[in-house]
């Protein structure tokens, strides 16, 4: 993964108030802390961090005052309606530190089950992983192809770079392939779970204690 360059500016207004003039002005709040030292309050730009984002970056490196340091991003704050970020929090690290974290799980081919008529469920999107700070993957690539029905992979079962092992526990589901009759079983015992209750509120539905008196 390749560590993309983060300029940062040293902020010293704080609280809600100012916090909201930043971002009106195409910032953003953010903090850098850990490794023992003093935690610092930072801004970015808003484009800046979208353009790190749309990289998928778990790591940069922060550029304040001439200075860089390598930070993980720890946490990304969202509005809550998903439109913009409201705060950063960054984690200083160290390019030899193990760190934990998601990463993007893709897949290539189309399972052979699938094309006999089986359906491709992608349980996960992501795996969490202990991985060095200069080896961590921007995604994991995993080749479906050759799944047939009834075929499965694990967290396991995945072959991963140099220096990044799972988090995940070893038999969490990632993908399976499954027959369509399984899917319609599921489905309508759904339906029959759903058409068995007695609504809320139902004048018709009477207790126990109901029917007693």
């Amino acid at each position: 993964m390749e560590i993309l360059d983060l300029p940062v500016q040293s902020r010293d207004k704080l609280g809600s108030a100012h916090s909201r003039r930043f971002r009106r002005a195409g910032r953003i709040p953010c903090v850098l802390y850990g490794r023992g030292q003093d935690t610092v309050s930072l801004d970015t730009s808003a484009d800046g961090f979208a353009n790190v984002q749309s990289q998928h970056a778990a790591v940069v490196r922060l550029e304040l005052d001439g200075k860089a340091q390598t930070a993980l991003i720890r946490a990304v704050q969202w509005d809550p309606f998903g439109d913009f970020v409201q705060h950063i929090d960054f984690v200083r690290v160290e390019m030899e530190d193990e760190v934990k974290l998601s990463i993007p799980v893709h897949f290539t081919g189309t399972p052979a089950g699938a094309v006999a008529g089986g359906v491709t469920q992608a349980v996960r999107t992501d795996v969490e992983v202990f991985a060095r700070v200069d080896s961590i993957p921007s995604e994991i690539l995993l080749d479906i192809e050759a799944l047939e029905i009834g075929d499965t992979i694990y967290v396991e079962d995945v072959e991963y770079p140099d220096n990044v092992r799972p988090a995940s526990l070893p038999r969490d589901l990632i993908v399976h392939v499954v027959e369509p009759k399984k899917i319609e079983e599921e489905t309508e015992e759904e339906l029959e779970e759903g058409e068995g209750a007695a609504p809320e509120g139902d004048p018709d539905a009477k207790s126990d204690s109901d029917s007693d008196s």
